[in-house]
């Protein structure tokens, strides 16, 4: 039996066991599959549909290019490519360049003008590494939700963000893919259930910075009416990559020692072009960038950049001046941090001790690229004064100090003060996750008078663990109410963009304040949820007192 429903232009037919369905949306037909959630909550799948053409040949370290129509039915059952990974990966997808595809998960049957509020992910990975494939976290908890569920892929490592700060490669290849997801969205969530005027961004860590990113781009504005942002920020110092040109040409001089490094841009872009990808791969992989470098305090070699003025450029203007003058899109935001963002340097005790040498001996590397301080002498003093933020002891003998310090220079520090700046024109959410579970960690390490939840380990508490969602077999209590109770958040504000709308009995009838300039409320997210005020206390005014004192304006992160 054969099942035909039209809704504009839209057309579906579901197989006799109802396992796969076809849709047409704007570019062809495709094909997903059907799936259930532990609840047994059927809900669909569409994975790897172009949203883009191959950004192969000429069309490497441009800005993509919206796909051509496709004749046929596109299988879009599975996903089973990825864009190319830095380092080392443990995915066993194939590693192309042609990986522009989204994966569309709803909960409604496609065709049906359901009107669902969208929520459009944007993996993490510094920049570096990610992807959208679910292949250990699946959307079966926010299938519970009754929201859509779009996930992108886009390019990272040099062929996303590789730039030399001109026109011929002015770099945030990554971020424009991203915005053109949303334009894909735009044009066809609503086969899928979902509705283009509820669209709300997310994403964790370098997905964190580039959601808050697509908010201060003139091509995204009007794409989405909502943010979520999970420890990250475009303030975040490793989300601004600084030395751009020179690692442009360092790569090419890796890949051909030969290579005149006075060649112009354009010379540059056509011999990089005629490489494999696997080449650019390898050159970025075992070139020895930034020796000594903590890139995560400093900066990543491929991030974002600001771009010349020019005609499909994703951003013009310095990140911390485009934020404090109310530049970003015009919608609420959800943002928060860890406990303790930088907690698993403890468990490489032996390479945390070496590192901590390091910064002992030369407390100038303590100093951010951000605070544009050249003078090494300089760079030593301050160095010494941000030590005394945090202990008068060398930081060897006081761990727990500098892993505060880690936490709060890479991640808790930008990202509370966007929070605050972004407040003057807009509600703001923020939150700090607290809870440590029992079934549900990525990490064991714990250092007494540290927070007990690292970097990244909220994603868990999202995404169905090996693509079930099964969490009421194997969870316990207090993982089980937490994951209920955070996807229940996010969900909430996708919906209502306040995540806790009214009194509720999950949230122990907790309603969470926004933040205000001088009332910083924010939400603490343990066995129990409270209300706290200033997040990170003393350590954050002094550091801002450290940057309106001592640092060079103006800001570029902070």
């Amino acid at each position: 039996m054969i099942l035909k429903t039209v809704l504009l232009v839209s057309s579906i037919i579901a197989s006799a066991l109802a396992q796969e369905v076809t849709i047409k949306i704007k570019n062809g037909e495709v094909k997903g599959r059907k799936d259930t959630t532990y609840s047994q909550k059927e809900f669909y799948a569409f994975q790897q549909i172009p949203y883009a053409q191959p950004p192969v040949g000429s069309l490497r370290f441009q800005p993509p290019v919206a796909v051509e129509p496709w004749d046929g039915v596109l299988d879009a059952t599975e996903n089973n490519k990825l864009c190319y990974q830095m380092g080392t990966t443990t995915v066993t997808q194939t590693q192309t360049e042609d990986c522009l595809y989204v994966n569309v998960y709803t909960p409604v049957e496609p065709g049906t003008n359901a009107k669902l509020p969208v929520m459009y992910y944007i993996y993490g990975g510094g920049f570096l590494t990610g992807h959208p494939l679910f292949q250990y976290y699946g959307p079966q908890y926010f299938m519970e939700q009754d929201v859509v569920v779009v996930a992108v892929s886009y390019r990272i490592g040099p062929f996303g963000f590789l730039s030399t700060g001109d026109t011929v490669l002015p770099g945030n290849m990554g971020l424009k893919d991203q915005s053109m997801g949303l334009k894909w969205v735009q044009e066809n969530i609503r086969y899928f259930g979902g509705d283009p005027d509820k669209v709300t961004i997310f994403g964790l860590s370098a997905g964190g910075a580039s959601v808050t990113l697509q908010m201060l781009s003139k091509q995204s504005q009007g794409l989405f009416r909502g943010v979520i942002s999970e420890s990250g920020s475009s303030l975040c110092p490793w989300a601004y990559q600084r030395g751009y040109k020179a690692v442009a040409y360092n790569m090419a001089t890796y890949l051909d020692s030969s290579f005149n490094t006075s060649a112009t841009s354009q010379e540059l872009l056509t011999f990089l072009q005629s490489k494999t990808p696997e080449q650019l791969l390898d050159a970025t992989n075992t070139f020895p960038w930034d020796i000594g470098r903590d890139q995560i305090v400093q900066g990543f070699m491929f991030a974002p950049v600001v771009e010349p003025d020019h005609e499909g450029a994703f951003l013009t203007q310095r990140m911390y001046d485009a934020v404090a003058a109310g530049g970003a899109s015009p919608v609420p935001l959800m943002i928060g941090i860890m406990s303790e963002e930088q907690l698993q340097r403890a468990e490489d005790w032996e390479g945390l001790m070496y590192q901590l040498q390091q910064y002992d001996l030369r407390p100038e590397a303590l100093v951010n690229d951000n605070m544009h301080i050249v003078n090494n002498v300089t760079k030593a003093v301050i160095g010494k004064r941000i030590k005394q933020i945090y202990t008068t002891e060398q930081f060897q003998d006081d761990v727990v100090s500098a892993i505060k310090y880690f936490s709060d220079t890479s991640f808790s520090r930008p990202i509370i003060h966007h929070a605050k700046l972004h407040s003057q024109f807009n509600d703001v959410f923020f939150y700090q996750f607290s809870f440590h579970g029992d079934q549900i960690t990525y990490y064991n390490a714990t250092v007494p008078g540290c927070g007990n939840v690292t970097h990244g380990e909220d994603n868990a508490y999202l995404w169905g663990y090996n693509n079930n969602g099964n969490i009421e077999q194997w969870g316990t209590a207090r993982d089980i109410l937490t994951t209920k109770r955070y996807v229940t958040l996010f969900a909430n504000f996708a919906k209502n963009l306040n995540p806790t709308p009214e009194e509720s009995e999950l949230f122990q009838n907790v309603i969470w304040p926004t933040v205000s300039a001088d009332n910083y409320q924010y939400l603490d997210i343990n066995d129990d949820l409270t209300i706290q005020v200033d997040p990170k206390g003393d350590h954050y005014k002094e550091w801002v007192e450290v940057y309106e004192t001592l640092a060079v304006k103006p800001y570029d992160t902070y």
